[in-house]
């Protein structure tokens, strides 16, 4: 098997007990640099030959490749729907690729990526709305910093949720399965390719990744040791709903409640004339949309007044979407869409005049298994029969994370204040909820549950402020613990020191830093001192 001296010694390192810190992030990274070239040699027909030596009971192995670092690495047979044709892979790796049986009628297509510079540490990636498809820009990224990684399909391709149609198996595998089943094989793939075990155990995800995340710790907490999961999709059935009632609230585009995109422009720059001095600062972001309480009234068109205002049922529309969703009994479906999402430039596909895909597929294949179901007819009932259904506890929203603290797990958790497709506000109310159900304040959550929110965020990544955290390959300004979400999730894994803030860069189009902010950790609010300038990142607060 193949087996450095690099990794002989992070092994002897484990059985010696030399150093509970495995090896400092600097040594790691300089020893992988200097090995590599040595070893490329005995890697590559490490690769080759490990097709013929891998014994998994029911895992189907397609094939080994060795990947040289700098390949442009494409994927022709990736469902066009994915968006993936190619992916350029910076490091030497081992890509193996297979499939495994879930049920008698369902299997999960799946990847694992061995870097030559193996740290000794797994990751799982994850997925994102209803996708079948792997994510290879997060191999990539996790690989690039020593992780042997794998990822799956969701045991379905495309992302389209028309696999769901009578099919619980997919939605199952889609659910947790999927998830659970490549972490079971990965883990065993890592010991028999680098000839020892792995020595912690992580997991990467935003959106629906973010979900999956929550839901290994609720239901398979020994699967992780670290999970980063970002913007989680909790309470899917009801996200399912909620894109149904906003697009009820806004009607097709020749109603009189609809608003065109130049008057959400309109919008926007009226919620940053009420709200964006609360936090102390007027630069365009809110850095806690729960103190907006904002008016839309103040836009209805005054006597005479044809443009850059609304009229009173447009007004209502715009009250409507930034309210909370409730059921036909009074229940909480879902909270209000945040202000301070930037519908001047990007205008949610929830407010396009058409319903949303996702909420469509939901229904069609899962809730009702009638393809003629239509969007346009979306109802509260609706809602509320959808929410009674949650296949295989989809809602995710189980608020005893007890299991999962008492191995030593960790979670870091982030949600962007500009996320356009899930309410930021939806990640404090299940920290609330499992800060009740647990008997804990925040100050005791805060020894292996960490929610950090980030101004100026998009949907997981981009927007308008100090959006990269660390979260993929495109959002990352080093490798360093106090710039990466990911390696600060190590750091505070292997030595025992948490994030106290998530810094976030904002970087131009160049990828060069153009400012850091520091985003707080929950229930602590950014608040900009006054002194020094705005984009500075020591002239911000913790609160």
């Amino acid at each position: 098997m193949y087996q450095p001296l690099q990794h002989v010694v992070l092994w002897m390192n484990q059985v010696l007990n030399v150093s509970s810190n495995f090896l400092s992030y600097s040594t790691q990274f300089q020893t992988s640099s200097l090995l590599s070239n040595t070893t490329i040699l005995n890697f590559d027909a490490n690769c080759s030959r490990f097709a013929s030596e891998v014994d998994i009971p029911g895992v189907k192995l397609h094939f080994t490749q060795y990947v040289p670092g700098g390949t442009n690495l494409s994927f022709p047979e990736n469902h066009p729907t994915c968006g993936i044709p190619y992916q350029t892979v910076s490091s030497d790796i081992c890509r193996v690729a297979m499939s495994v049986p879930t049920s008698e009628s369902s299997e999960i297509s799946l990847e694992a990526w061995f870097p030559v510079n193996y740290s000794g540490r797994f990751l799982s990636t994850a997925n994102r709305g209803f996708s079948g498809c792997i994510l290879y820009n997060e191999l990539e990224f996790a690989t690039s910093l020593g992780f042997a990684s794998v990822g799956a399909n969701n045991g379905h391709n495309g992302t389209s949720g028309s696999a769901f149609l009578n099919n619980p198996n997919a939605i199952a595998d889609y659910t947790y399965r999927s998830v659970h089943t490549g972490v079971v094989v990965g883990k065993e793939l890592v010991k028999q390719f680098y000839g020892f075990p792995f020595h912690k155990s992580y997991f990467l995800g935003c959106s629906s990744g973010g979900r999956q995340g929550f839901k290994e710790a609720q239901d398979f907490p020994a699967d992780f040791d670290g999970i980063v999961a970002g913007a989680p999709a909790f309470k899917l059935t009801s996200i399912m709903s909620w894109g149904g009632a906003l697009y009820k609230a806004t009607g097709d585009s020749e109603s009189d409640t609809f608003l065109t995109p130049e008057l959400w422009a309109v919008v926007y720059d009226e919620v940053l004339r009420q709200c964006d001095a609360l936090d102390g600062a007027e630069d365009g972001l809110l850095e806690d949309p729960g103190m907006c309480q904002f008016t839309p009234e103040t836009l209805i068109c005054s006597k005479g007044q044809t443009s850059n205002c609304l009229t009173g049922r447009q007004a209502q529309t715009v009250r409507t979407i930034f309210s909370p969703f409730y059921s036909l009994d009074g229940q909480l479906l879902f909270p209000r869409m945040q202000p301070g999402i930037n519908t001047k430039k990007q205008v949610p596909f929830y407010f396009e005049g058409v319903p949303w895909d996702l909420t469509e597929d939901w229904f069609k294949y899962v809730v009702y298994n009638d393809t003629t179901w239509n969007g346009r007819n979306f109802s509260v009932a609706d809602a509320m029969i959808s929410a009674a259904q949650n296949p295989f506890n989809i809602e995710t929203w189980e608020g005893d994370l007890s299991a999962f603290a008492k191995k030593g797990g960790k979670i870091l958790t982030y949600h962007g204040l500009q996320d356009f497709v899930i309410s930021s506000e939806l990640s404090q109310l299940y920290y609330a909820h499992v800060s009740r159900t647990m008997d804990m304040p925040p100050h005791e959550l805060d020894s292996f549950y960490r929610l950090f929110y980030v101004s100026g965020m998009d949907h997981c990544r981009g927007g308008d402020g100090a959006s990269a955290i660390g979260q993929d390959v495109g959002s990352s300004a080093g490798r360093d613990p106090n710039e990466n979400a990911l390696m600060a999730m190590v750091r505070w894994v292997e030595e025992g020191t948490p994030p106290e803030v998530l810094r976030g860069a904002k970087l131009s189009t160049d990828g060069s830093v153009e400012y850091w902010r520091g985003h707080c950790k929950w229930p602590k609010r950014n608040r900009y001192t006054g002194h020094g300038s705005i984009t500075d990142e020591k002239a911000w607060q913790c609160t």
